[in-house]
């Protein structure tokens, strides 16, 4: 089991010496709006060297600021120590306190509530709550376009392409980096305008057009270079050495990791040092040099845990145990899944969970406890289930979220036109009712009777034309409600399907893994017979690929037909990946389903695009999304 994955972090230009000589002079400052300040200040310069102080500092700068009744320190101090909980990643409290000071902030203040919208944009992202987010950015380009300076607008323009480049939406992204780009280089921004040559380089980096990147990346970090601000220097060194990963070189690679962990060294930044380490480990784990990566590894594993990120620490720890199970230490390996479990269980991440319990399943079986691995197998297959199966309701509640509010928007239009009917019906009645007024005694009566015969045909033409009115829209509801239905059952059985193919393809390693073992055996025991039977067993389905076809047929019918008359070069498995993303299907999710990774799900998208005969400015998913 190999786990590898790169770990990008930013390093902070302040050190322990400025944070304390800040607290020193906290012993000279009276108490008023300055030590608010001064109190603010070692809160921020603590985030990345020793982030407990700003939970000691930024809730006194609230106190006193409430005393002085200092509204600019209060607003300050809220977002600050929100600003905390963001770099714990203790999102709610993030959002308690960011909401708290934009709560505080006046209204004709729009520089202040620009920001900190931007700032809960990017929070929400962080969350994947994507349409609060966008919200958030746009709310941000409202404040800031009252604004005479246009700079702050290029910057919500710029967050806005960050969220679209996080969706996917390359085309949109790509359009909001180069309207703010022009808009800093006018004002001279020269820090913004390498912001958004970075954005712009990392978008293509996920295009994996990796020449336009590293062009990119290259000129932001020249700028960088010039204003000398040694974060963004790193950053920089970090994006272009992970460029040199993505593409296989290397030695280019490592040698812009070893430039940054220079940095983070100097910088006494924990968590960059943890991120390069790992990031050096797993260079060395693809050049087979196995004992240099264990050991870049087991630094990175002590520094993560150290400032307890117990997130990245699971993911250092089930790269440990790859390694010791590639060494064939199964022992060792056994112990850093143990440990990784944990940690994955402490950050509540259900990905590195089920890496965790695969791990075990084959340590285990290694080891020869065939109970504990059975029993970790379970687990592994339960929590894989329920790793899909929340992306799959989070689905369904989408869809059905969006049904009941067609639903009620059509409601809402039967009752509008029912009033207006209403109102012609009372301006008709006075129209006839004026008139009877002016004629004479005869005429009236005359008149009355004439209308009176008109009023009750046209009543009960109006009452026929209202019934067949109702029932047109019942039916149209009726039939939305089961297009729904339908759409959610085609959902529920694809996900189905394809969980018996991983399914098949878990039962096949294990297969694989008895006969290994009963070849190396002279004996065998009933457990292990049994064992084998359920195996043999649970191989008998059926064919799934077709199973597959046929309820996606069913979805889309014509589908697998037009792309086999079309290019029938295609095999099975580049049709199993146009079909995954017409169902719209995320990179994450494909590369659960078929057990490889996200980048190997990148690059067979790749490869398919050309057997599709589409350009580089083609998009592959608008083109299946067409057929």
């Amino acid at each position: 089991m190999k786990k590898i994955t790169l770990v990008f972090l930013l390093i902070t230009t302040y050190s322990f010496s400025q944070v304390d000589s800040l607290i020193l002079q906290l012993k000279t400052v009276k108490s008023d709006t300055n030590k608010v300040k001064l109190l603010n200040e070692i809160g921020r310069k603590s985030f990345n060297t020793e982030i407990q102080l700003a939970f000691k500092y930024l809730p006194k700068a609230i106190e006193l600021s409430k005393e002085l009744d200092y509204q600019n320190g209060l607003i300050d101090s809220y977002k600050n120590l929100g600003t905390a909980y963001f770099y714990l990643r203790e999102y709610d409290s993030t959002n308690v306190y960011w909401l708290k000071s934009l709560h505080s902030i006046p209204a004709s203040d729009f520089r202040k509530k620009g920001d900190i919208y931007s700032n809960l944009g990017v929070l929400y992202q962080r969350l994947g709550i994507v349409d609060s987010s966008l919200s958030s950015y746009k709310k941000s380009v409202l404040f800031r376009k009252r604004l005479e300076d246009s700079s702050f607008v290029a910057r919500s323009y710029n967050n806005i392409a960050a969220l679209y480049r996080q969706k996917g939406n390359y085309h949109e992204a790509l359009d909001y980096y180069f309207k703010a780009l022009p808009i800093y280089r006018a004002y001279g921004l020269e820090k913004e305008t390498s912001d958004a040559l970075n954005g712009i380089g990392l978008l293509y980096k996920d295009l994996e057009d990796y020449t336009n990147a590293l062009s990119y990346l290259q000129e932001a970090y020249d700028i960088r270079k010039v204003i000398k601000n040694p974060r963004l220097i790193a950053s920089s060194i970090n994006n272009i050495a992970t460029i040199y990963y993505e593409t296989e070189d290397y030695e280019q690679a490592e040698t812009n990791y070893l430039k940054y962990l220079d940095f983070a060294e100097k910088l006494n930044d924990k968590r960059a040092l943890a991120g390069t380490y790992s990031n050096l480990g797993n260079i060395y784990a693809r050049k087979s040099q196995l004992k240099e990566a264990i050991a870049y590894y087991s630094n990175s594993n002590e520094l993560f845990q150290s400032i307890g990120d117990t997130d990245n620490t699971a993911l250092t720890l089930l790269n440990l145990g790859g390694l010791q199970y590639k060494q064939k230490n199964y022992k060792e390996a056994n112990y850093y899944y143990k440990e990784a479990l944990v940690n994955a269980e402490n950050s509540k991440s259900m990905p590195y969970r089920v890496d965790a319990y695969k791990g075990l399943t084959d340590s285990y079986h290694k080891l020869k406890d065939y109970t504990k691995s059975y029993t970790n197998f379970q687990f592994y297959t339960i929590t894989r289930d329920s790793l899909f199966n929340k992306d799959l309701s989070e689905k369904v509640a989408f869809y059905q979220e969006r049904y009941e509010a067609e639903k009620k928007a059509k409601e809402i239009q039967i009752l509008k036109t029912e009033t207006i009917k209403k109102d012609k019906d009372v301006a008709l009645f006075k129209l006839y009712r004026n008139w009877a007024v002016l004629f004479s005694l005869l005429t009236i009566i005359t008149l009355v009777l004439l209308y009176n015969r008109y009023k009750i045909r046209q009543k009960s033409f109006q009452l026929k034309e209202a019934l067949l009115t109702k029932e047109k829209i019942a039916s149209e509801l009726e039939a939305e409600l089961q297009k729904k239905e339908l759409e959610l059952k085609a959902v529920e059985l694809s996900s189905l399907t394809m969980s018996s193919l991983q399914k098949n393809k878990l039962l096949e390693d294990l297969d694989d893994k008895i006969k290994e073992f009963n070849d190396s055996e002279s004996s065998k025991s009933n457990f292990i017979k049994e064992l084998n039977d359920i195996v043999k067993q649970g191989l008998n389905f059926d064919d799934n690929w077709s199973t597959f076809q046929k309820h996606f047929n069913n979805v889309h019918p014509n589908f697998f037909k037009t792309l086999n008359t079309e290019f029938p070069n295609l095999t099975n498995n580049d049709l199993k990946a146009c079909a995954y993303m017409r169902m719209n299907l995320s990179t994450k999710e494909v590369s659960i389903l078929t057990n490889v990774t996200p980048k190997s799900v990148k690059m067979s998208r790749y490869r398919l695009k050309k057997k599709l005969n589409l350009g580089k400015d083609d998009d592959l998913k608008n083109f299946l999304f067409e057929i």
